[in-house]
């Protein structure tokens, strides 16, 4: 992929670069434009920051909503006014991650802690970059197919992913995922740096071959108001809960790998083709 020559910028438009700091508290989940960026199934507060562009495909209103509430297993009360200990910005830097801007405070109630506490909200910002990805705006309704047939051809293209990992296919798997990774590069104006990325990423795939776990504990989610869909893990007990079923540990490094693969339909076609991919990994406890 010669990803480095790639240019689909409107020049008049800064290149800016959007992300959402927070403070939450209990077990959340955030969604941008109706697709999970993040989430949390341990118990206190939790700081974080997600990365927005490659979950907007243009300039306009984009939409974040936060699903936040009480699993019925804590052991210690609730503060009185829980929303006074959260908050949600929205920020942007420049290309870059300089010149950082406040665009937006998201507001949480000035009310006392609901009880049961399940609290959910959706707001808006105004996103204005220099690209116009085409994505999952010309895939198919998902919603309106049948469920079994959409749930075997899901299910059919995580076992094709999972035997290109478990086997260490990165070409073939850098070569499906071309789309995907392209519009990364684009929306996170990431051209000049595609061959230090290309590289992580080659070896972030290639360290899962012979340790993928076994597809299995998942359930299929939809996305992206209906165009997008994918495999989350529901091991209720687990602490990867709601991550991609394509996951390998890597054991003696103390690896959990998790490959987060969205799948839509073009319009023109009647099969599934991956979207966008977020490999990534983090430290593994071996002894839970």
């Amino acid at each position: 992929m010669n990803i480095e020559t790639l240019d689909m910028y409107d020049n008049t438009i800064l290149k800016l670069a959007y992300y959402l700091d927070f403070n939450l508290i209990m077990h959340y989940e955030i969604y941008l434009n109706d697709i999970k960026i993040t989430s949390n199934r341990r118990m206190g507060s939790v700081s974080g920051m997600e990365y927005l562009n490659e979950f907007i495909l243009n300039s306009g209103t984009q939409t974040i909503r936060l699903v936040d509430k009480n699993l019925g297993h804590e052991s210690r009360p609730l503060p009185d006014k829980i929303f006074d200990k959260m908050s949600m910005d929205i920020y942007t830097s420049d290309e870059n991650e300089e010149n950082i801007q406040k665009v937006k405070e998201l507001d949480f109630p000035d009310i006392p802690t609901p009880n049961p506490y399940v609290f959910e909200k959706t707001w808006t910002f105004e996103a204005k970059v220099p690209f116009n990805l085409e994505g999952w705006k010309n895939g198919k309704d998902l919603t309106k197919m049948d469920e079994k047939e959409l749930g075997e051809m899901v299910i059919d293209k995580f076992q094709h992913f999972r035997r290109l990992l478990n086997n260490g296919d990165v070409d073939q798997f850098m070569e499906e995922n071309k789309k995907n990774f392209e519009e990364f590069v684009i929306a996170n104006y990431y051209q000049k740096g595609w061959s230090e990325y290309n590289e992580n990423i080659r070896e972030t795939i290639g360290n899962q071959k012979g340790k993928m776990l076994p597809l299995e504990n998942y359930t299929m989610k939809i996305y992206g108001n209906g165009k997008l869909v994918t495999l989350e893990r529901n091991d209720i007990n687990k602490i990867f809960f709601g991550r991609s079923a394509l996951m390998a540990i890597w054991e003696e490094k103390n690896k959990l790998y998790d490959d987060y693969i969205l799948l839509y339909m073009p319009k023109d076609k009647n099969t599934l083709e991956p979207i966008r991919a977020i490999i990534d990994y983090d430290i593994y406890d071996t002894s839970k």
